[in-house]
Protein backbone atom coordinates (compact mmCIF):
# COMPACT_ATOMS: atom_id res chain seq x y z
CA UNK A 1 0.00 0.00 0.00
CA UNK A 2 1.59 3.14 -1.08
CA UNK A 3 2.14 5.92 1.74
CA UNK A 4 1.75 9.51 0.61
CA UNK A 5 3.35 12.51 2.71
CA UNK A 6 1.20 15.89 3.46
CA UNK A 7 -0.46 18.39 6.15
CA UNK A 8 -3.30 18.16 8.08
CA UNK A 9 -5.16 21.69 8.64
CA UNK A 10 -8.76 22.54 10.27
CA UNK A 11 -11.13 24.14 7.95
CA UNK A 12 -12.89 25.01 11.47
CA UNK A 13 -16.04 22.40 11.34
CA UNK A 14 -13.76 20.01 9.53
CA UNK A 15 -9.72 18.70 9.24
CA UNK A 16 -8.58 18.32 5.40
CA UNK A 17 -5.56 16.77 4.27
CA UNK A 18 -3.21 18.51 1.38
CA UNK A 19 -1.23 16.59 -0.55
CA UNK A 20 0.42 18.86 -2.88
CA UNK A 21 -1.84 20.95 -4.54
CA UNK A 22 -5.18 18.55 -4.01
CA UNK A 23 -7.25 18.69 -1.00
CA UNK A 24 -8.58 15.75 0.89
CA UNK A 25 -11.32 15.20 3.43
CA UNK A 26 -10.33 13.60 6.39
CA UNK A 27 -13.23 11.55 8.46
CA UNK A 28 -13.75 9.67 11.52
CA UNK A 29 -12.06 6.54 12.26
CA UNK A 30 -9.29 7.75 9.59
CA UNK A 31 -6.04 5.82 9.66
CA UNK A 32 -2.52 7.46 9.21
CA UNK A 33 0.57 8.38 10.64
CA UNK A 34 0.93 11.74 12.61
CA UNK A 35 4.53 13.36 13.40
CA UNK A 36 5.79 14.47 16.58
CA UNK A 37 8.78 15.74 16.69
CA UNK A 38 10.84 13.87 14.50
CA UNK A 39 8.95 10.94 14.13
CA UNK A 40 6.15 9.76 12.52
CA UNK A 41 3.32 7.54 14.44
CA UNK A 42 0.22 5.24 13.78
CA UNK A 43 -3.46 6.98 14.61
CA UNK A 44 -6.87 7.20 13.85
CA UNK A 45 -8.48 10.18 13.77
CA UNK A 46 -11.63 10.72 16.08
CA UNK A 47 -14.68 13.19 16.70
CA UNK A 48 -16.30 14.06 20.18
CA UNK A 49 -18.87 15.91 19.63
CA UNK A 50 -17.07 19.60 17.81
CA UNK A 51 -13.41 18.31 18.80
CA UNK A 52 -11.67 16.07 16.87
CA UNK A 53 -8.17 14.16 18.66
CA UNK A 54 -6.01 11.45 17.40
CA UNK A 55 -5.26 8.27 19.67
CA UNK A 56 -1.72 6.99 18.55
CA UNK A 57 -1.21 3.72 18.96
CA UNK A 58 -4.35 2.70 20.39
CA UNK A 59 -2.81 4.43 23.77
CA UNK A 60 -2.21 8.07 23.74
CA UNK A 61 -5.28 10.44 23.15
CA UNK A 62 -5.02 14.38 22.61
CA UNK A 63 -7.28 17.18 20.82
CA UNK A 64 -6.33 18.40 17.84
CA UNK A 65 -5.11 22.36 17.58
CA UNK A 66 -7.34 24.41 14.68
CA UNK A 67 -4.70 26.47 14.44
CA UNK A 68 -1.85 23.65 14.05
CA UNK A 69 -0.83 22.13 10.91
CA UNK A 70 0.31 18.59 10.64
CA UNK A 71 2.38 16.39 9.24
CA UNK A 72 0.63 13.45 8.11
CA UNK A 73 1.22 9.94 5.99
CA UNK A 74 -1.86 8.19 4.84
CA UNK A 75 -2.49 5.13 2.45
CA UNK A 76 -3.69 6.42 -1.19
CA UNK A 77 -6.77 4.19 -1.15
CA UNK A 78 -7.89 5.84 2.51
CA UNK A 79 -7.65 9.61 0.58
CA UNK A 80 -11.37 10.84 0.01
CA UNK A 81 -10.99 13.73 -2.97
CA UNK A 82 -12.73 17.02 -1.76
CA UNK A 83 -14.94 17.71 -4.74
Amino acid sequence: MRQRCGIMVSDIQTWKIWIGQQKYDAYEGMVLKIKIQNRYYQACLGKDQHEWFVTIEHDVTFNLRIFEVYKVQIASVDLNPNV
